[in-house]
């Protein structure tokens, strides 16, 4: 296997927080990552990298969210406002075709630190009932005939178990998918209208992607094989059914591919985009320099 191929994918791999911690790179402050902040890799940290990754040091399976301190969202500004707090309700919806799974580690790292920062929110309230928080999962793939073993699926529904849904979590895998864009819409259709949301909840939806719709109304790939969704899903009721219940929509934008997606959403709805740290790594910012 090509060296600058296989250090490449190992980087887009493993969660960010452990690249820098093994390789000593400086922490960054902000949540949002700037492309263009890191400088490449050198050929003496590429080496380390290689050489952790085959002593197996650079594993992060006991990754601790309360050991971190920096907040992904700040929950505070999102519920100090709201008049009469009793419920929250969380969703993460997460695109779990094979070219995610660059991000996988990552993306795991961020939804327990999300549940954490919410948890450490919330326990500043005092409350009446024991379920005020309640987060659940809903993955999704594509329409193309490699993806035989689901299109959407609900891992878990909202639930105040925590610790199932973090198992939920853990136990993602990322396969499949042919072409550029995915089934978004059908994973947001899944997410608003199949998932048991509460009425008198606040209401967050996580949606982590690196692939547009399909359409060219929603992208600008090169591949797709679809000049709409498959199943006919209207994207534009969908954000008006966002909208309509109030359902904080926050996207993980993994790549530029979105752009064009994101114009369009914002027609219809707010949209707080994010690309935390411990996500998003781009590959041109680690080649090995000449």
């Amino acid at each position: 296997m090509d060296k600058k191929l296989k250090t490449n994918d190992l980087l887009y791999h493993l969660g960010q927080k452990t690249i820098k911690t093994a390789l000593n790179i400086p922490e960054k402050q902000s949540k949002i990552k700037k492309v263009d902040s890191f400088k490449p890799l050198n050929k003496e940290q590429v080496e380390k990298l290689l050489a952790l990754e085959q002593s197996g040091d650079i594993l992060d399976n006991e990754y601790e969210p309360e050991s971190d301190p920096e907040p992904i969202v700040i929950f505070d500004s999102e519920l100090n406002s709201v008049e009469e707090l009793n419920a929250v309700d969380i969703i993460f919806l997460v695109d779990t075709t094979a070219s995610m799974n660059y991000y996988l580690k990552g993306i795991k790292r961020v939804m327990r630190k999300i549940i954490w920062d919410v948890e450490r929110c919330l326990s500043q309230f005092i409350f009446d009932e024991l379920d005020v928080l309640k987060v659940g999962l809903v993955t999704y793939k594509d329409h193309n005939e490699e993806n035989k073993t689901y299109l959407t699926k609900i891992d878990i529904d909202l639930t105040s178990n925590l610790q199932d849904v973090i198992d939920n979590i853990l136990e993602i895998t990322c396969d499949g998918g042919g072409d550029e864009p995915e089934g978004v819409e059908d994973g947001l259709n899944t997410a608003i209208n199949e998932v048991a949301w509460r009425n008198n909840s606040v209401k967050f939806l996580y949606h982590f992607l690196d692939g547009p719709p399909h359409g060219k109304k929603y992208n600008n790939c090169k591949i797709d094989k679809y000049d709409e969704c498959p199943n006919k899903i209207d994207l534009e009721e969908l954000l008006m059914e966002i909208r309509k219940r109030d359902i904080k929509y926050s996207l993980i934008k993994l790549n530029d591919s979105l752009d064009l997606m994101i114009q369009e959403f914002q027609k219809f709805i707010d949209i707080e985009i994010l690309s935390p740290d411990k996500v998003y790594v781009d590959k041109r910012d680690f080649m090995l320099q000449e």
